[in-house]
């Protein structure tokens, strides 16, 4: 039987240095993590220069994360995948192209925001 440990502080922000180090982890071994967290930083840039209002803001942050949340799943569905079947099988293979996909709708969700959110700035911006 588990006794159930005293809240802690120390515990707390050591959970936080795991999460660190997995985002670490990803960012140096998945491209396209990198590749979605730099599209994420151009994109937040872009809407402080463009001066979005708040709630743009919120949608933009919102869509951003969305991404980014997406692809850490994928990535650790795929690695679990992976370790407890390194062979190629056709369930896992089902596995992965189903969690790819909640990446791919998450993405063509936040590309579709942005054309709300910017596509009308960027025309006035322009004119």
């Amino acid at each position: 039987m588990n006794k159930k440990s005293n809240f802690s502080i120390k515990a707390r922000l050591n959970s936080f240095k795991h999460a660190l180090r997995g985002l670490k982890i990803t960012v140096k071994e998945e491209d396209n993590a990198k590749i979605h967290l730099g599209i994420g930083i151009i994109i937040y840039v872009l809407s402080a220069i463009l001066k979005l209002k708040k709630m743009e803001i919120v949608a933009v942050l919102f869509s951003i994360g969305f991404v980014v949340v997406a692809e850490l799943f994928n990535t650790a569905i795929e690695n679990l995948c992976d370790f407890v079947q390194p062979n190629h099988l056709k369930q896992i293979k089902k596995i992965k192209d189903i969690s790819a996909v909640a990446v791919l709708i998450s993405t063509i969700t936040a590309f579709m925001i942005g054309l709300i959110v910017y596509l009308p700035r960027l025309i006035c911006t322009l004119s």
